[in-house]
């Protein structure tokens, strides 16, 4: 189904989705959903026209795929946008790293479709495989467990979605798993990578100013991981991309919230020795933070912080506890940078570790 064209700019978007598939159907079609609706929903705040063409069912196949890639006639100005669900496998001969979309009727490369549909010079051209990147096809792993679906608010601003999909120039390939692994699915809700990509999406929209796809990914990534781990090291799979537009340098690169949320969660890893731990809160407060920033903590996903502390304080307090805390997220949006590139006011989520 193509809709119809109502403005100079347009958002093209190929979804594809085994959703015939006896043990992956169902997780296909929430996929499905899931991602037109997230489409739709930038299009609309990038107000650009939506084209979407579907790959299911009978579609579901290499030349379905040929077929909505021939209808695409895009201009200078236009994004196109596609999206594979279901098995994916990767063999012996092929020199790539991403995927073979493991189709009905004849397999394609991941990174071939992503080549045509770069030669159709849109501006900006995202490519995104949720599927097995293993040498023999096989059955993608579907998880009982449900997804964990995290952040605090998300809000209608537009800044975010328009600077990630009009001021990029370029292309971006994405998988959900590298050379070797299997990708993970709920039977009900989706895909563990494609749910967690959509919640970074969201959770940038509403928290951050200085985000890029670099971070943004690298958040999608953090969110995978924390859904897959208490799953088995042969169960568990890692996103990768590959990229070649350039993005507006964002101010204060060191001080970015993907970097803090990594300095954060490290402090709060037990697996780490205690005096590790000290000795990097040391390093972490002299590069991130000003000496008398003050932190507003949330726990959990409330509507208004709890406690608002000074730094040192709660680097130690992160320390001597860390067997309690589970995550962190840096909210960007509810902080504020000093002099520099250090932050004065640091707004954070603290999820704490059920019993």
């Amino acid at each position: 189904m193509i809709s119809q064209l109502c403005t100079a700019q347009t958002f093209f978007a190929v979804l594809v989705a085994d959703t015939k598939d006896p043990s992956l159907g169902a997780s296909c079609e929430k996929d499905l959903e899931e991602m037109s609706g997230a489409l739709r929903h930038i299009s609309k705040k990038i107000e650009y026209s939506y084209q979407e063409i579907i790959c299911n069912q009978d579609k579901f196949g290499k030349g379905g795929i040929q077929e909505a890639i021939s209808k695409i006639q895009s201009k200078p100005e236009d994004l196109i946008f596609f999206y594979y669900t279901g098995h994916g496998i990767h063999t012996n001969t092929q020199k790539s790293n991403f995927p073979v979309l493991y189709l009905k009727d004849e397999s394609l490369e991941l990174e071939t479709i992503h080549r045509l549909l770069k030669e159709k010079k849109p501006r900006f051209c995202l490519t995104l495989g949720d599927c097995c990147n293993n040498i023999l096809a096989g059955t993608r792993s579907m998880r009982t467990a449900r997804p964990v679906v995290r952040g605090i608010r998300v809000t209608e601003d537009t800044r975010i979605a328009r600077k990630l999909f009009l001021e990029a120039n370029g292309d971006l390939l994405i998988s959900s798993a590298r050379k070797g692994e299997k990708a993970t699915a709920h039977p009900n809700e989706g895909s563990f990578y494609s749910n967690t990509w959509i919640q970074a999406l969201a959770y940038a929209e509403g928290h951050n100013t200085h985000v890029s796809w670099e971070t943004l990914l690298a958040d999608a990534e953090n969110r995978l991981q924390a859904s897959l781990k208490s799953l088995p090291d042969s169960l568990k799979h890692h996103s990768q991309w590959v990229s070649s537009f350039r993005d507006a340098a964002a101010p204060c690169a060191e001080a970015s919230f993907t970097e803090i949320n990594k300095f954060l969660n490290v402090l709060a890893d037990e697996k780490l020795s205690f005096a590790d731990r000290s000795r990097l809160s040391k390093l972490g407060q002299k590069g991130f933070f000003g000496p008398s920033a003050k932190v507003n903590i949330y726990l959990d996903d409330p509507e208004t912080p709890v406690e608002m502390q000074p730094i040192d304080y709660f680097l130690k307090r992160v320390v001597n506890t860390a067997p309690l805390i589970d995550e962190f997220n840096f909210v960007e949006r509810l902080s504020s940078l000093g002099n520099g590139c250090t932050y004065d006011v640091v707004t954070l989520q603290e999820i704490r570790k059920t019993r």
